[in-house]
């Protein structure tokens, strides 16, 4: 009985040395971890603090370049059409077309400069009519095609970046002939089908969008109701129709259909709304575009006319296409964050 009273005690005692020995040794490691663990915070929240700082700074300087860029471009451009009314010359002309395409090129995402384009591209059309001479009619048929010219190229540029985001469709088309544009994701198109269940769908097809038939019901004449999609997947056509075409514009008459799908077999289109407007080369798509119902938008784009053809493309986007000019510096200050906490 002592014995095992004396075996016990030797364990408690040799458990005791050992939770001393531990509580030091949690005691010293703690004192060398605990310090590396909130330098390494401290270092994190100083690493944030001096990016939000260097972002800040860096936008605020942009900020008063752009403003200033833009007060010396639109005095430039004023200037040249005080000028113009004065001598109203060759020379005066192609100063206001170049001002135009540099306030263009980098006010692009705040600036609408179509009305300036328009203006100056009338302005020309009556000197062209005015003219005396074939050297002179040239000279303003050149000016005309040049600011056509730089129109339509910052055009393709916003096209191309807004196609990045979105769904686009070019096409060509007669006057009084109306074509059904279909604006779907582009994956849309490989497993969608029309009412015959068989035949893939293409992005435009000439002729009216059908109208819904079966009353909402489903492809096997069940009383089953079709819901549209909502939002983002919700699926919309456009029926375009040009009801009169100019040198530089063409006036469009324009459907806006939601197309309503049994599974992933059309049951028809239901008329959302319509509207009639101008489509000329001096749109800007940044600026010149529809909102839907679904909360997207899109843009007609005039490519080119032809007698009573023209070519036009149809771009549908998300209406947040314009926060992502900031996003990818975000980005990347989010990825150095993380590789500093690595």
């Amino acid at each position: 009985m002592a014995e095992s009273e004396s075996r016990r005690k030797d364990i408690w005692g040799k458990l005791e040395s050992f939770a001393k020995i531990l509580a030091g040794f949690s005691a010293a490691v703690s004192a060398v971890l605990i310090p590396i663990f909130l330098n390494s915070y401290t270092e994190k929240n100083r690493q944030a603090e001096m990016f939000v700082r260097t972002m800040t700074e860096r936008e605020k300087s942009d900020t008063d370049i752009r403003q200033s860029m833009f007060q010396n471009l639109l005095t430039g451009y004023l200037g040249a059409v005080k000028e113009d009314f004065v001598k109203a010359d060759e020379e005066s002309f192609r100063r206001r077309i170049m001002f135009l395409e540099l306030l263009t090129i980098n006010f692009q995402e705040f600036f609408n400069a179509k009305p300036l384009f328009e203006d100056v591209y009338a302005g020309l059309e009556r000197k062209r009519v005015a003219a005396q001479s074939g050297a002179d009619r040239k000279k303003w048929e050149d000016l005309e095609r040049q600011i056509v010219r730089v129109s339509q190229n910052i055009v393709s540029r916003q096209a191309k970046m807004l196609n990045n985001i979105g769904t686009s469709a070019v096409f060509n088309i007669d006057k009084g002939e109306p074509i059904c544009v279909r604006l779907y994701n582009r994956d849309d198109f490989a497993t969608l089908r029309k009412r015959d269940g068989a035949t893939p769908f293409q992005s435009f097809v000439p002729g009216h969008c059908n109208e819904q038939r079966n009353n909402g019901k489903g492809s096997n004449g069940s009383n089953d109701a079709i819901t549209l999609a909502e939002g983002d997947t919700r699926r919309q056509s456009l029926e375009i129709l040009p009801v009169a075409v100019d040198k530089a514009y063409a006036t469009v008459q324009v459907s806006i259909y939601d197309d309503v799908f049994d599974g992933e077999v059309l049951q028809g289109s239901l008329l959302k709304g319509s509207l009639q407007f101008d489509v000329s080369y001096f749109d800007l798509p940044y600026m010149d575009n529809t909102k839907m119902s679904d909360g997207s938008r899109f843009s007609l784009i005039l490519r080119g006319i032809e007698g009573d053809s023209v070519e036009i493309e149809a771009i549908r986007f998300r209406n947040d296409f314009m926060s992502l000019r900031d996003r990818p510096l975000f980005e990347e200050m989010l990825q150095k964050l993380e590789k500093g906490g690595g």
